[in-house]
C-alpha cells in the first residue's frame, strides 16, 4: 500500500489529505475502502474505494501523488 494525496473541499483554502492506496497500473491508484474517512469533519473530493489518475506535485516543498480525476472504466471485455 502506497500513500497518495486527496483534496479536501469546502476548506477555504487548498488542503490535501493523505491517504492509502493501491497502485494498479501507470498513475492509477485505488484508494483503500478503509480510508479513515469522517464525513462530518472532512469532504474528500475523492471518496474511500475510487479508483483514480494521480499526477506529481510539489506540495509544501515535497514531490507528491495528488489524485486529480477518476479514472476511465475498463470494460470487462477489455481487460
Amino acid at each position: 500500500m502506497e500513500e497518495i494525496y486527496v483534496r479536501l473541499l469546502d476548506e477555504g483554502t487548498e488542503v490535501y489529505r493523505p491517504v492509502p492506496a493501491t497502485k494498479l497500473g501507470p498513475s492509477v491508484y485505488k484508494i483503500s475502502s478503509h480510508a479513515a474517512y469522517d464525513t462530518s469533519d472532512e469532504s474528500w473530493e475523492f471518496q474511500p474505494g475510487s479508483t483514480v489518475v494521480v499526477e506529481e506535485r510539489l506540495l509544501s516543498g515535497k514531490k507528491t501523488l495528488v489524485a486529480t480525476m477518476l479514472a476511465p472504466q475498463i470494460a470487462s471485455h477489455d481487460v
